[in-house]
């Protein structure tokens, strides 16, 4: 059941919240560091992403769910958000350039039908970014939080998953290391957590982040997961074919 657009407008207005947007931001703007004049559709709950597209506010659209309600976004600019079935999104064939899942994937079931129009909607090579809660990790066990709500994924899930919908996964990264608690004194510490997360509790992070390309045909090889030691995020490079050998 996909959660209330209330509830996770709160949950950003506080202090655990503005941290939360304020660490996926970091993460996703180092994969995306430009987004000038790209075409970008959020789905779920993209406001705490808003900022990072802020250079381009004209090619931005937000969509909730039509089971999640809708609030006007960007809260001080003309408004890009609109109510659509996560199924049927109200776009042409080859539209966008990038689509983000954030607050979604989680709470669609079956998750296929929504990944195949996202598919369609995406031109030839566009980008798809999923934020998902790990299910490993100590945020999915916690109910004060968005991330403790809707079906957890791993990483072999998401990868499985994204290649059944055709979409090759590229890159991987993590988040939200320190644990989800109110107090004043850990959230002082949620940089330092980021910091050394990737290289000691990679497995154990909040959300597990994947990019992953539109395929115009269906992938024969698996990814393999290999480290990018400069940016902490990890590659998925495909298996050799045996016409490679």
């Amino acid at each position: 059941m996909w959660l209330d657009v209330s509830y996770l407008k709160n949950f950003y207005n506080t202090a655990l919240g503005r941290l939360t947007q304020d660490l996926l931001c970091d993460k996703v703007g180092q994969l995306w560091p430009n987004t000038i004049g790209k075409r970008t559709l959020t789905i779920g709950y993209g406001a705490p992403l808003a900022a990072i597209f802020e250079s381009t506010p004209q090619h931005l659209f937000h969509m909730m769910a039509s089971q999640q309600g809708v609030i006007h976004l960007p809260s001080k600019a003309k408004n890009s958000a609109l109510l659509s079935d996560e199924n049927k999104l109200p776009f042409a064939d080859n539209s966008l350039d990038r689509v983000i899942l954030l607050h979604a994937l989680e709470f669609t079931n079956p998750a296929h039908p929504m990944l195949r129009d996202i598919w369609r909607v995406l031109d030839g090579g566009g980008k798809l970014m999923v934020i998902a809660p790990n299910r490993r990790g100590l945020w999915t066990r916690l109910e004060h939080t968005p991330f403790g709500h809707g079906q957890p994924y791993s990483l072999g899930q998401l990868t499985t998953l994204l290649q059944d919908s055709v979409f090759m996964p590229e890159r991987v990264a993590s988040a939200l290391y320190m644990p989800p608690s109110t107090g004043k004194l850990l959230q002082r510490l949620a940089r330092p957590w980021e910091t050394i997360g990737p290289k000691y509790l990679r497995l154990f992070s909040g959300v597990i982040i994947v990019e992953a390309e539109k395929r115009v045909y269906s992938p024969t090889n698996s990814g393999i997961a290999t480290e990018t030691k400069k940016t902490g995020w990890r590659t998925l490079a495909k298996k050799p074919s045996t016409a490679d050998r």
